[in-house]
């Protein structure tokens, strides 16, 4: 059964590698459906390994924009293809950071590559949320949390405030 790591786990600081199909760390059907179970628990549209300790490139997500593509499912060893120069500032929050949310730039449109559970090969064009969601779960493989998006100031002033708001004083 996989836990939530949560934000001071420095495991979410790894840089992951690829998916080994030959050698699998688990099963990857099994970690598929336990993956999307617990971001389905959690409400969220996306969940990457590192957030559940499994040392391995796969994510989880919803699509949203692309109601063909049978969602939710795992995406194994995901690479960018290409990126749109176009930005967009949008609001992002993540499961190992519950309660914080911080506009994060990102490109408007992404080209992605990655294998599913059968190893088979996919190519998608991705854009609006489905594209964030794909880069926010793909900056965790690479070690990188959406906190390291922002300044230093905006996360003390939002760790302040939900502290605040839920009475702890630490």
């Amino acid at each position: 059964m996989l836990k939530l790591l949560k934000s001071t786990d420095n495991f979410l600081k790894e840089v992951l590698p690829d998916f080994d199909f030959d050698n699998p760390v688990i099963n990857p059907l099994t970690l598929e459906e336990e993956m999307v179970k617990l971001m389905a628990e959690e409400n969220g549209i996306g969940l990457a390994a590192s957030q559940v300790g499994v040392n391995a490139r796969v994510f989880v997500m919803h699509l949203k924009n692309m109601p063909e593509v049978y969602t939710p499912f795992a995406l194994f060893n995901p690479v960018i293809i290409s990126a749109s120069s176009e930005q967009v500032e949008d609001e992002e929050g993540c499961l190992s950071f519950p309660g914080l949310f911080f506009k994060v730039k990102r490109p408007k449109t992404i080209v992605v590559e990655f294998l599913d559970r059968n190893k088979k090969s996919y190519i998608l064009t991705l854009e609006g949320i489905d594209a964030r969601c794909f880069l926010h779960e793909l900056d965790h493989l690479n070690g990188v949390c959406f906190t390291d998006r922002i300044s230093k100031l905006k996360l003390d002033l939002a760790i302040k405030k939900q502290r605040k708001r839920y009475g702890r004083t630490k």
